[in-house]
């Protein structure tokens, strides 16, 4: 009885996670690295008041980044900030990156999310982020207050992926 509980345990555990959906074939480091503004993201509990948001991505070696993301937080206005590394985990795409939490919030590195570049411009003045399942999203601009047409061109490329822009929360306005 053991054996075949941790059979199938084993089994589960080991078992593919399903076809990978289409996300961006190439993402070039040096083009990516730098300042990004969020336009535009689903709704969340983390981000719920967060408004603003800056991301810093910015290389501390090879393959690996240190990330600061500085949050206004609505209605006080207090600026918060969160720090983070991230480490590119698929080396032939570049578009598969781990996230953990730095300081006393990583718990040992165990405090870590999988996130993928699933799109981006071919001048990187946008991309869209998301995690690997879809349940969460983030459209990344270079300029804080793009045009109009170009936060409804990236949702609706969002849309178009497949991850759901019925709700969308617009930032960075």
């Amino acid at each position: 009885m053991i054996r075949t509980i941790a059979a199938a345990t084993l089994a589960v555990m080991l078992a593919p996670a399903g076809p990978a959906l289409a996300q961006a074939t190439a993402v070039d480091l040096d083009r990516f690295d730098g300042r990004w503004f969020e336009i535009a993201r689903n709704p969340n509990g983390v981000q719920r008041d967060c408004s603003r948001a800056q991301i810093d991505f910015t290389p501390t070696q090879a393959e690996r980044y240190s990330i600061v993301v500085t949050c206004v937080r609505r209605p006080g206005g207090q600026v918060e900030t969160l720090r983070a590394t991230a480490r590119v985990t698929d080396t032939t795409t570049n578009a598969k990156f781990r996230f953990s939490l730095a300081g006393l919030l990583s718990f040992g590195g165990l405090a870590s999310q999988q996130y993928w570049v699933w799109d981006h411009a071919p001048d990187y003045s946008w991309a869209i982020m998301g995690l690997p399942d879809q349940s969460s999203w983030w459209i990344w601009h270079r300029s804080q207050t793009p045009a109009a047409s170009v936060r409804t061109a990236t949702l609706a490329r969002a849309r178009a992926l497949g991850f759901n822009t019925a709700s969308p929360v617009h930032t960075g306005q």
